[in-house]
C-alpha cells in the first residue's frame, strides 16, 4: 500500500477513537456486562454501529471468540483467527459465522496498563479491517466473517459467555455456540480451581459452560514454561480421564475441547512489541503486527511511555 493510501485510511479511523471513548463510558456508567460497539463487514473496512440480523437465515448459529487485552493485537490474533476461519475448520459447526474480537474492562490476572481502552478499541477495529482483507485474499480457504468489536466488564471466560448469551440477544439472537480461541497457557488458566474458590467443587463453575455446548479451540504452545507437545495433550488427557473429578470436573468436558497444532507465531509478545515500538524498531514491529494496526501504533506513539519489563494488560 501507497504512503498517501495509508495516511489516508489512518485519518479515516482518527475521529472513532472519541466516539469509542464516548460509548466506553456510556458502557461503564450502566449496568451492563456485554456490548457490541461495532461490527466491520467482509464489504467494507470501515466500522459500523451494530445491527440485528434481518432474519432467522441471518443470525449467526456459531461465534467465534478471540478474548484478549489487544496491547496491541499482534500476529498471535491474526493465526488464532484465521485458523478458526479456515473453511475446513468451519466446517463441523453450523453456519452463519461471526468472529467476536472481545475486550474486558476487568482482567482476572493483569492490571490495566498502555495503550488507553479507546485506544485498544480503536486497535480492535483497525485489527479486524486487516485480517477480513487478508481471509478474503485466500476466499477459496477462508468464510470471510463479520467481525464484530464487543467489551465486557466480567473477567472470566464461563461468565462472559452468560453476559453474551442474556445480553446479547440483540446482535445474537437463538443462543449460538460458543467456539472461544486460545492458547494452552490460557487453557491452564480456565482450569486452574484457584480462581472459582466460590464454587463447591470448584470447577461446578463451570456446568454452564459446557452444559451450553460451547467449545474451546486451544493452540498448542510447546515452551519451558508449559511443556512439550505431548505434555500439553496429555494435560488435556488428565480431564478425558477423570483426574480432575476431585475438583469437579467432568470427563466428558474434553470432548469439547479442541487442541490445535503448534505455530510459532501465536507465541509472539506484546510486551515485545511495545518494547520494540518505544525503542522506535518499526521494521521489527511490522513483522509482528498487520500493517494498518502497525501503522496506527506508530502514528499515535501508542506506547512511547511504556518502558517496563513486566507482562502488562
Amino acid at each position: 500500500m501507497n504512503e498517501d493510501k495509508m495516511t489516508s485510511r489512518l485519518a479515516a479511523f482518527r475521529p472513532m477513537v472519541t466516539e469509542l471513548g464516548t460509548a466506553l463510558k456510556d458502557f461503564q456508567n450502566s449496568q451492563s456486562n456485554f456490548r457490541i460497539f461495532k461490527t466491520v463487514y467482509p464489504s467494507s473496512r470501515q466500522p459500523q454501529n451494530p445491527s440485528s440480523p434481518k432474519g432467522n437465515d441471518d443470525a449467526p448459529k456459531t461465534i467465534f471468540i478471540l478474548d484478549s487485552s489487544f496491547n496491541p493485537p499482534s500476529i498471535a490474533h491474526q493465526i488464532l483467527a484465521q485458523s478458526a476461519l479456515k473453511k475446513t475448520a468451519c466446517q463441523n459447526f453450523p453456519g452463519p459465522y461471526r468472529l467476536l474480537l472481545l475486550f474486558a474492562t476487568v482482567n482476572a490476572d493483569k492490571a490495566p496498563s498502555a495503550a488507553s481502552f479507546d485506544q485498544r478499541l480503536a486497535l480492535m477495529s483497525i485489527f479486524a479491517g486487516d485480517l477480513l482483507e487478508s481471509l478474503k485474499q485466500k476466499s477459496d480457504e477462508y468464510h470471510a466473517v463479520p467481525v464484530d468489536i464487543g467489551v465486557t466488564t466480567v473477567p472470566y471466560y464461563t461468565d462472559k459467555s452468560a453476559y453474551i448469551e442474556k445480553e446479547g440477544q440483540t446482535w445474537y439472537p437463538g443462543k449460538p455456540k460458543h467456539i472461544h480461541l486460545v492458547g494452552f497457557d490460557t487453557l491452564t488458566r480456565f482450569f486452574a480451581a484457584k480462581y472459582y474458590q466460590k464454587f463447591d467443587p470448584p470447577f461446578s463453575a463451570l456446568n454452564p459452560y459446557f452444559d451450553a455446548g460451547h467449545r474451546l479451540r486451544v493452540t498448542l504452545r510447546p515452551d519451558d514454561e508449559y511443556g512439550s507437545v505431548d505434555e500439553q495433550r496429555a494435560y488435556v488427557q488428565r480431564l478425558a480421564d477423570g483426574e480432575m473429578e476431585k475438583d469437579g470436573a467432568k470427563r466428558e468436558w474434553a470432548s469439547q475441547v479442541e487442541l490445535i497444532p503448534p505455530n510459532p507465531r501465536v507465541g509472539v509478545s506484546s510486551t515485545k512489541i511495545r518494547r520494540m515500538a518505544k525503542a522506535q524498531k518499526w521494521d521489527e514491529v511490522q513483522e509482528l503486527m498487520m500493517p494498518t494496526v502497525a501503522e496506527w501504533v506508530k502514528s499515535e506513539r501508542l506506547y512511547d511511555e511504556d518502558d517496563r519489563g513486566a507482562k502488562m494488560a
